[in-house]
C-alpha cells in the first residue's frame, strides 16, 4: 500500500486494472503451488486418496503461499515505484566515482525492460505496416531476431556514450585495492558469524559494519563534476532522507534486539501474528513522500 500511494502521487495516475490483475496473478500463483504440493500443517481443509496428488491440503500451506506471492507482489511494486522516481540517468550523477562499474551495471539493468519493450512495439508496428500478422510460434523468428539486434545496438549505443565521457576509466590505486579487499573480508566474515553464531548478532553486524565502511572508504573518492543543472536540495528532501534512515536504523534494531517480529511462520498451525507498534510506525513513514508536495 506504501508503494502504490508512493507511486499514485508521483505519476499522478491510478493503478490500472491491468496492474491489478498482474499482482493478483502473482498472489495466486504461489498460492496455489504451495496449497498443491505442500503437506505441512496441521489445519486440514482438503484430504484426497489419491495416489501421488492426493493428501491433505492445509490451511498452513495455503497461508504460506499467500504470504509469499504478497511479497512478490510489494517487491515487485516497489521496484516500479523506485524505477518510477529514480532514473538511471540520476543513478550515473549521484554514484560515487569508485563505484562507477557498479553504477553502470545498475543504470543498464534499470533501462533493459523499458528499452525491450519499446523495442518490441517499434518491430510489431513494422510488421504492421507491412501487412506481416504472426499466426503462431513459426513466426516467433521474426520477432526475436530484430528485438536481439536492436538490444545490442542500444547496447553498443551505451557502451560508445560511456566511453566517450571517460566512464569506468579510473582505476584504483593498490593502498584503496587493499582497503576495499579488507572490507569485503570482514562483510564476508560478519556474515559467516551471523549464519554460525545467531547469538553473536552484535559482533556479526560489527564485522558487517567495519567491513562496509572500509569498502566505502577505498571506493567513495574525491572530485568535482561539472553539471548543467546542479539539483535543488529542499526542505521535504532533508525530511524524506531522514524518515528513510529512521526506518533503517529501526529495522537494524529489530533484527538485533527482537528479530522474531520481522518473520511469520504460519507452520505447524496457523495463527494471527501479534501486533507491532514499531513496524507499523516504520511502515507509515515510509508513506512520507506521498503526503508531501512538489513546493515543500
Amino acid at each position: 500500500m506504501t508503494a502504490t500511494a508512493v507511486r499514485w502521487r508521483a505519476t499522478g495516475e491510478r493503478p490500472t486494472p491491468g496492474t491489478a490483475r498482474a499482482f493478483a496473478g502473482l498472489m495466486v500463483f504461489p498460492t496455489l503451488l504451495n496449497f498443491l504440493f505442500s503437506r505441512a500443517g496441521e489445519t486440514v481443509l482438503l484430504e484426497l486418496p489419491v495416489r501421488y496428488i492426493g493428501g491433505p491440503y492445509t490451511l498452513e500451506a495455503l497461508l504460506f503461499g499467500a504470504t509469499a506471492g504478497l511479497q512478490l507482489a510489494c517487491l515487485l511494486m516497489l521496484m516500479m515505484t523506485f524505477s518510477l522516481a529514480v532514473s538511471p540517468t540520476d543513478i550515473l550523477r549521484r554514484i560515487p566515482s569508485g563505484l562507477g562499474a557498479a553504477g553502470i551495471t545498475a543504470s543498464i539493468a534499470m533501462n533493459f525492460a523499458p528499452q525491450a519493450r519499446r523495442s518490441f512495439e517499434s518491430v510489431r508496428e513494422a510488421q504492421q505496416v507491412r501487412g506481416h500478422t504472426p499466426k503462431g510460434f513459426r513466426d516467433l523468428q521474426s520477432i526475436v531476431t530484430p528485438l536481439v539486434t536492436l538490444s545490442l545496438e542500444s547496447a553498443m549505443t551505451v557502451g560508445e556514450g560511456l566511453a566517450t565521457r571517460g566512464w569506468g576509466s579510473a582505476v584504483l590505486s593498490p593502498r584503496r585495492r587493499g582497503l576495499a579487499w579488507a572490507g569485503v573480508g570482514l562483510f564476508a566474515a560478519g556474515a559467516l558469524a551471523w549464519s554460525l553464531a545467531p547469538q553473536r548478532a552484535a559482533l556479526a553486524a560489527g564485522l558487517a559494519a567495519a567491513g562496509a565502511g572500509l569498502l566505502l572508504i577505498a571506493l567513495v573518492r574525491g572530485g568535482t563534476r561539472s553539471r548543467y543543472r546542479p539539483d535543488a536540495w529542499r526542505a521535504s528532501d532533508t525530511l524524506i532522507v531522514g524518515a528513510a534512515l529512521g526506518v533503517l536504523a529501526l529495522m537494524a534494531s529489530l533484527v538485533l534486539l527482537a528479530p522474531s517480529l520481522l518473520a511469520y511462520e504460519p507452520y505447524p498451525r496457523a495463527a494471527w501474528p501479534a501486533f507491532a507498534w514499531p513496524l507499523a510506525l516504520g511502515a507509515s513513514l515510509l508513506a512520507l513522500p506521498a503526503a508531501l508536495h512538489d513546493d515543500d
